[in-house]
């Protein structure tokens, strides 16, 4: 028998205990990543903000009439970076929640139930998060 194929048997109790775990887990990693989500943006609005003006504006030619050229504002990329790295940890986070919170209510309804878990299953709800 290999191991990726061993089974052991959990109740739903002590499994829906190890759901709160990771619900408890991520709710708090979801209130760090909206902290610094907010941090991110107070940082953009403050100091983010990048404005290239084109050198031709200076100088009195029929190019300087091109207002809708003449600027360009953009996020500077590390900034942007950053706020992409919030957005992508709080959807994680919250995907994961809510998966945990489903197993939660299937689990804690059904506490005496004995289910096999393999190893992907414990890692799910054991492991290191």
């Amino acid at each position: 028998m290999q191991r990726k194929d061993w089974k052991f048997d959990y109740t739903a109790a002590r499994l829906a205990e190890a759901a709160r775990t990771r619900i408890a887990h991520h709710e708090e990693r979801l209130a760090f990543w909206r902290g610094k989500r907010e941090e991110v943006l107070a940082k953009i609005r403050s100091e983010g903000l990048e404005i290239d003006e084109k050198i031709v504006m200076a100088y009195p030619t029929p190019k300087a009439q091109d207002w809708s050229r003449a600027n360009r504002v953009t996020v500077r990329d590390d900034l942007r970076e950053h706020l992409d790295e919030c957005l992508s940890k709080l959807r994680a986070h919250t995907e994961l929640l809510r998966d945990y919170q489903g197993w939660l209510a299937m689990l804690s309804a059904n506490p005496e139930a004995r289910l096999p878990l393999d190893v992907e299953d414990w890692q799910f709800f054991f492991g290191e998060a």
